[in-house]
């Protein structure tokens, strides 16, 4: 479900033809079980497999003894299987419904309200909106216990704001590393021995279909950046309405 259309395909045709090749195998060692077969000529036990396999049935070739039906019916019967179960592959597939989320490549650790801010831009990528919104984010750290011991834990983030009603242009979302922080400290000088990796999860409702929607993305140390900011992306034109210019989604500047 998770593979693209291309490696499917691909897939779907190796397996088709895989499976040809070993029934024609199963026929071809059988010399005279196929009717109007030529004698010692494989592509004939191919083509009549690929036949049998798909339930076309020409009429050309046909089985000529017990053992050719069995292979028949066994054939048959996977063939059937198979076209089930990839007709329910492709359409669970169409149907699922997928979030065309941007996340900007890389966070930033920037000043929001004279503090400390680590932060990242997603953005809506189809027409219309989502609705309902909301964003979890955490971090893995490197921790030493009292005894020594190196672990790696997960720590909820609070954001400055988890959920959005709508989002139907961008969102910055935002985590102040005040004193409350797993991350309070965290500079440039010493983001590899604390922090491994940040990762979010946002999920929304699209307003078109009302399927639920959830994206993912993590970020790690060497996608981090500090000292700069997110450029504007949105834009208002004379007429008033807003575009947003999705390739400046991770496009930054340094601190005024």
């Amino acid at each position: 479900m998770g593979a693209n259309w291309g490696s499917l395909l691909a897939l779907c045709l190796v397996g088709y033809v895989g499976v040809n090749a070993v029934f024609a195998c199963l026929y071809w060692l059988y010399p005279g079980c196929i009717v109007n077969a030529r004698p010692g000529y494989f592509s004939d036990a191919f083509w009549f497999s690929v036949q049998t396999f798909a339930t076309i049935g020409f009429g050309v070739m046909s089985p000529a003894n017990s053992y050719a039906h069995v292979l028949v019916t066994l054939e048959s019967f996977l063939g059937l299987f198979c076209l089930a179960v990839g007709t329910g592959i492709v359409f669970s597939k169409f149907s699922r419904p997928t979030a065309r989320l941007g996340f900007s490549s890389h966070a930033i650790v920037t000043r929001y309200n004279n503090k400390p801010c680590l932060s990242f831009r997603v953005a809506h990528q189809r027409r219309g909106g989502l609705i309902d919104v909301s964003a979890k984010v955490s971090v893995l750290i490197d921790e030493t216990t009292a005894e020594g011991v190196l672990m790696r834990r997960a720590h909820d983030l609070t954001l400055e704001r988890a959920h959005m009603p709508m989002l139907a242009l961008a969102w910055t979302v935002m985590h102040v590393l005040d004193e409350s922080s797993p991350l309070c400290g965290l500079s440039e000088e010493n983001i590899d021995a604390r922090l491994v990796a940040v990762f979010v999860v946002v999920s929304g409702i699209d307003d078109t279909t009302l399927d639920g929607l959830i994206a993912r993305h993590s970020y790690n140390r060497g996608s981090i950046v500090f000292g700069v900011k997110f450029v504007d992306m949105i834009e208002r034109q004379g007429t008033g309405h807003l575009v947003v210019h999705h390739d400046k989604l991770s496009n930054v500047e340094p601190l005024g």
